[in-house]
């Protein structure tokens, strides 16, 4: 008789105890990688009441699909895998829901301590496996039986989900050994469960909601009055409504511009003129006669870090005596190392109420006190810089020989229908979306992994996201990240969600052209290690996937693309091929061109006010 086996029935209650848990504090959705150990987390999760069950292969693709799915419906995702490296693969997807602060629950189940470090097959040390890239690590005991069990696997579903989406939000994982036999008694699962969910006491948590202390709001409103020299920098966040206007509401109030990030959710949805919300800031802070002549005294940043460069090393040359970082998610994002303030939580109610402070007398909202028209001026500046540079912007990219990378991102972002939802991968996307994405009064929800950000489980993150969203949904990606996560297409035959996937194909690494080492050329092997051309034909991929294909070779067919693409349900490849050479000189040449017009209206403006 052998001297460990484990106890199915203690098991399958126990089991029952915790996904009750889990869908009475909120989970709705369980992505299972398949294998042998984790059968009864698996068997369970999709007999659940309340549960959602997708099934990916592929637990690398698995990690970023639930972190799609938790991105969009800003609820913990669980995820289920076997032992050994299996675990592991979940790593780089932990890894971008800590940066980007993403709720994910991860269930690794693991063989018993007797079978650790002795030589047993797809073993693996799985304790402490993912470091400091979860909140909260646990390693469950063996299940047994009894109602002290069945009570604690309900206070582990909750608290798990607390820690979760606690602040600030990200993964946890649970490792759960598990003796064999593993599959539930015959006839028996249904039983059991129940048992484990009435057993189950699961706690209800709540937190205060965070408010702006009197003395904060008063000092960004004396800041304001103070300083007419100010800028708001908003880089990529989950915007809610509440925040969106309190950021329109305090930036009209202050005189302020603020500088969109195209992740920041606040280049859509805002009425023109409501407040001064520029969409051009990478070429201002790109041009050296605005950032010489506009030299801020206090930067108020919020969200996670921008995408654009020059706007960072514009602040650390600026040098500003203030620079308040508004940290909503609780976790660092200051790079440029010039906080001179943090206020932790409260963001809205803290811009509502220093611009309900500015309001002047006659209820317009207007900035009160003798500086109001250096302030217009200043707001102003920066206002009319933006709006040439991106008429300047888009003169370039609609000339007939023009079709780039910012032609696309253009395209996608001005035909996106009300209520989409847009997810840009990292690399050259994210920087053509920076530049093309001209403000627009319809709602479009933005998604980036900006935590780590890198090019991992793009497609996968996308069919997650457009899973969980309401609307159409479309992915913006360069082919090396459409191929990295190749596999994460298989997803595709078990959910097939209204996804349009458009593939900027310039056969490589087409970004590394803008680097200085691209310069030398071949005296570095430039193409060999930094290009890569991998020749892959995309429509061959998309037929390997049996997913809808269409080709575009300039603006109006890719236009036309788009629009077919959008209007058909399912999955569809919009696959855009064009020449890395040419791409990286016309995006030269655009972002050239409108540095050179800020520039030339910058030194006019200048002269005018010597003169005067």
């Amino acid at each position: 008789m052998r001297a460990f086996v484990g106890d199915p029935e203690a098991v399958y209650a126990l089991t029952g105890a915790f996904f009750h848990g889990l869908v009475a504090s909120g989970v709705e959705h369980v992505v299972v990688s398949p294998g042998s150990r984790s059968t009864p987390l698996a068997i369970t999760a999709r007999h659940t009441p309340g549960l959602t069950t997708s099934v990916d292969l592929d637990e690398r693709g698995a990690a970023f699909f639930a972190l799609g799915l938790a991105k969009a419906s800003r609820r913990p995702v669980v995820l289920v895998c076997t032992s050994g490296t299996a675990a592991a693969n979940y790593l780089p997807g932990i890894i971008e829901a800590h940066y980007s602060r993403v709720p994910l629950i991860v269930a690794t189940t693991d063989r018993p301590a007797e079978l650790r470090d002795w030589g047993a097959g797809q073993t693996i040390e799985q304790v402490g496996l993912y470091g400091r890239y979860v909140r909260w690590a646990v390693e469950l005991p063996i299940p047994t039986a009894g109602e002290d069990a069945l009570r604690y696997a309900g206070q582990l579903a909750g608290r798990a989900v607390d820690e979760a989406v606690g602040t600030p939000a990200g993964a946890v994982h649970l490792n759960w050994p598990l003796r064999e036999p593993l599959p539930p008694p015959p006839g028996r699962l249904q039983e059991l469960l129940a048992v484990g969910a009435e057993g189950s006491v699961v706690p209800q948590f709540s937190t205060a909601q965070a408010s702006a202390s009197p003395q904060d709001v008063s000092l960004l409103a004396e800041l304001a009055r103070g300083h007419e020299r100010g800028v708001i920098c908003a880089g990529p966040m989950d915007l809610s409504e509440e925040l969106r206007s309190a950021v329109v509401a305090f930036a009209q109030a202050s005189g302020w511009p603020v500088l969109a990030d195209p992740a920041s959710n606040l280049r859509a949805g805002v009425a023109p003129g409501r407040a001064p919300i520029l969409d051009a800031g990478d070429v201002l802070t790109r041009s050296s006669e605005f950032t010489q002549c506009h030299v801020p005294e206090v930067i108020l940043r919020l969200g996670d870090a921008p995408v654009c460069k020059a706007q960072r090393l514009w602040i650390e040359a600026s040098a500003p005596e203030h620079v308040i970082w508004l940290d909503d998610g609780g976790q660092w994002g200051e790079p440029s190392h010039r906080a001179t303030r943090v206020i932790r939580g409260g963001a809205a109610s803290l811009l509502e109420g220093a611009a309900a402070e500015l309001h002047g007398a006659d209820g317009t909202g207007a900035p009160s006190g003798a500086s109001t028209l250096r302030k217009r001026e200043w707001c102003r500046a920066f206002e009319e810089a933006s709006r040439i540079a991106r008429e300047s912007m888009v003169a370039s990219i609609v000339e007939p020989d023009g079709f780039c990378g910012l032609s696309l991102a253009a395209s996608v972002t001005r035909q996106l229908p009300e209520e989409a939802q847009l997810f840009s991968s990292n690399s050259m996307s994210i920087r053509l979306l920076d530049l093309a994405f001209a403000q627009r009064t319809e709602s479009l929800r933005v998604f980036a992994s900006r935590g780590a950000s890198g090019i991992d489980g793009i497609p996968s993150t996308a069919l997650g996201i457009a899973v969980a969203g309401a609307g159409p949904t479309l992915l913006l990606t360069g082919d090396l990240a459409f191929l990295h996560d190749l596999s994460g297409l298989l997803l595709s035959r078990r959910v097939n969600p209204d996804l349009t996937i458009v593939v900027l194909d310039d056969n490589g690494g087409g970004i590394f052209s803008m680097l200085p080492v691209a310069q030398q050329g071949e005296d570095v092997a430039f193409q060999e290690l930094f290009h890569t051309p991998h020749d892959v034909e995309i429509e061959r991929v998309a037929a390997l996937f049996e997913l809808d294909y269409r080709r575009a070779s300039d603006g109006a067919s890719f236009e036309r693309a788009l629009e077919s693409a959008l209007a058909k349900s399912g999955i569809s490849i919009v696959h855009v091929p064009i020449d890395a050479k040419t791409n990286e000189r016309r995006f030269r040449a655009a972002v050239a061109a409108a540095v050179k017009v800020v520039d030339s209206a910058t030194a006019a403006e200048k002269l005018e006010t010597a003169s005067s």
